[in-house]
């Protein structure tokens, strides 16, 4: 640990440069300072609570810990690493232990669902959240259970929220420009989410806290990459010069972070985006510093005030690995109207998809029609969301008999979309093993740059996937009669990887 000579707020010389506002061109504090170091010293006196608070937090690390949250800063910290083994290890410990510290919301929640507070997947994320440990973790999803009871009805606490669930004042939040999900990643490949402070004083905390669980758990948290490597946070001060600020009340901004931090969602950078020239920041220093002191070490050590003009700001935003691309303010502090909402519109198409597809589905189940399996809404990762994979149905098709394996007495009859293991040129002929292979293809290069870990999980999502489309995996029995049986899924899942390492060869040979 660092040394106790340390005092509250104190800043050493080697380590200035942690506090943007106290950086200097020629580290000069005589009088007669050109304009722009006269407005940054005022706006160091101004912010001084929450810069002593956060350097203060900062200085109670060891060396490792600071160098850990200063890489993150800088989009230099690694991705959270996992093997299969340490997940299990892990989903133990915490079953255990939610066993010891269940709370009437969890069992509220196992009464109206066990599946959904059981599940492996949704338990990782609180997991992951907490770098691993396991009772924060446990404390987390608890906590996030009264929230969502409290906030949204005891009856939603074990099902998902929609936009169904908004009420127009909701919708009316989602669309006033108050979130901005960059398309583009930052420099370490995180996800950029910014909050505009314009309408944060001015809408009621159950709206906020409704609009902020939709987003930040049916559209952030789901990605994979931001469960390992957590989001890049910016707060944008977007109050015009002389414009009064509503500014939200102590109260509000307690109750806010308490259920924000509820979240599975790791915060690796924040950045808040102030202008000195819009007004006194004695207000936002009093609100800054007390909501700093509601959140965790962890959070705080990771995060920067920015002061400047909004030409300076995004300078120093680019400085910490945000790409100027997709900013959702100009330089003259001008909401981008052309990409306002667009995260949201995105959304909201890959929503539509996925209800065609369960549409499609449906209207192929009632007429025993195969489905044609596809890869359309693979690419919205270029959109900035986590893919969501969706179907559409093809033209009917005609069974070939040169190509259907001949079916055995008290075995099944291979479909035009079963999947068949084995070798010979029959089964990788087979019609749905040629469909299978097209599949695969869409995934192969996200396959290919996956951890381990992460190979194995999208191997079994696709198996999930194919089978709730109705495709069948099959296998001959050991016999020798022939009959085509239904594999395991531990069969279908090595045939998923093995096929995508065929994919990798072929492509390495061409």
């Amino acid at each position: 640990m660092m040394a106790s000579s340390l005092q509250y707020g104190d800043v050493s010389q080697s380590d200035k440069s942690c506090l943007p506002c106290l950086d200097r061109n020629d580290g000069s504090k005589e009088p007669g300072l050109p304009v722009q170091q006269k407005r940054t010293v005022q706006t160091w006196d101004e912010m001084k609570q929450t810069e002593d608070y956060l350097a203060a937090e900062l200085y109670k690390l060891s060396v490792q810990e600071r160098a850990k949250a200063m890489d993150d800063i800088h989009c230099l910290g690694e991705e959270l690493k996992e093997t299969p083994e340490m997940v299990e290890k892990l989903l133990e410990e915490f079953d255990q232990i939610v066993r010891q510290v269940k709370t009437p919301f969890y069992e509220m929640a196992v009464i109206q669902n066990r599946e959904h507070v059981e599940d492996p997947s949704f338990r990782l994320r609180f997991l992951r959240c907490n770098m691993h440990n396991v009772h924060l973790s446990v404390r987390q999803m608890m906590d996030y259970l009264k929230y969502k009871a409290t906030y949204f009805g005891e009856d939603k606490v074990a099902r998902g929220i929609t936009l169904d669930d908004f009420n127009d004042e909701d919708m009316e939040l989602v669309m006033s420009g108050l979130y901005h999900i960059q398309k583009e990643r930052d420099r370490s490949g995180r996800a950029v989410v910014y909050v505009m402070n314009d309408v944060f004083g001015r809408c009621k905390l159950e709206n906020l806290i409704h609009v902020a669980y939709y987003v930040w758990n049916n559209i952030l948290i789901p990605m994979h990459n931001v469960q390992m490597k957590g989001i890049c946070f910016v707060y944008y001060d977007m109050t015009k010069q002389g414009e009064k600020y509503a500014m939200p009340g102590l109260n509000f901004m307690r109750t806010l972070t308490k259920v924000l931090m509820s979240f599975p969602l790791r915060y690796s950078a924040i950045h808040l985006c102030l202008n000195p020239e819009r007004g006194d920041l004695a207000l936002t220093n009093s609100l800054f510093s007390y909501t700093m002191k509601q959140v965790s070490r962890y959070v705080g050590v990771r995060t920067r005030l920015q002061y400047g003009s909004d030409m300076e700001v995004q300078y120093a935003l680019r400085s910490h690995g945000v790409p100027e691309k997709g900013f959702p303010v100009d330089a003259d502090g001008n909401i981008r109207k052309d990409i306002m909402n667009e995260w949201f519109y995105r959304h909201k198409e890959e929503i539509e998809a996925k209800k065609q597809h369960r549409k499609v589905l449906a209207t192929h189940a009632s007429l025993h029609q195969p489905v044609e399996y596809s890869n359309l809404g693979h690419n919205a990762q270029e959109s900035g969301l986590e893919p969501v994979v969706a179907a559409t149905a093809g033209t009917d098709q005609i069974e070939s008999e040169t190509n259907r394996p001949p079916r055995k007495e008290g075995g099944i009859n291979p479909s035009p979309q079963d999947v068949l293991l084995g070798r010979g040129w029959r089964v990788q002929n087979h019609e749905g093993n040629v469909r299978f292979r097209s599949f695969l293809e869409a995934y192969s290069d996200e396959y290919d740059t996956a951890a381990r870990l992460r190979k194995r999980q999208l191997a079994v999502e696709l198996v999930n996937l194919l089978r709730g489309r109705g495709v069948r995996f099959l296998k001959q029995t050991d016999t020798g009669t022939g009959e085509w049986i239904e594999s395991s899924f531990e069969d279908a899942e090595k045939k998923v990887g093995q096929l995508f390492r065929t994919l990798r060869k072929l492509r390495n040979q061409a």
